[in-house]
């Protein structure tokens, strides 16, 4: 039997003494571990997760939102319409009465 998958190491989590989780403010719940060279850290208790810029900066993932989605409804086109009435208007209609 010849083994020739490569066997990848499991990526090492440690947790960070003293961290608090910002979503939670749980205290030494914060694991960190490197995918590649971005740090990423997540949240054992509440599931909080990021990864962290070259400065150690949360870049927070983007929730969908109605703006940020891609299927935005098409505006369709429509008629103006007036709410208030125009006083110019009423008293014309007066006037010619």
């Amino acid at each position: 039997m010849t083994n020739t998958e490569t066997t990848e190491q499991p990526t090492k989590k440690q947790f960070i003494a003293g961290a608090v989780c910002p979503a939670c403010e749980a205290m030494d719940t914060i694991r960190m571990w490197k995918v590649g060279d971005v740090p990423h850290r997540d949240c054992v208790r509440c599931g909080f997760a990021d990864k962290l810029n070259a400065d150690g900066n949360s870049i927070p993932l983007e929730l969908p939102t109605r703006v940020s989605r891609d299927d935005k409804p098409v505006a369709k086109a429509g008629k103006t319409m007036q709410f208030f009435p125009n006083p110019k208007l009423q008293s014309k209609q007066k006037t010619n009465d």
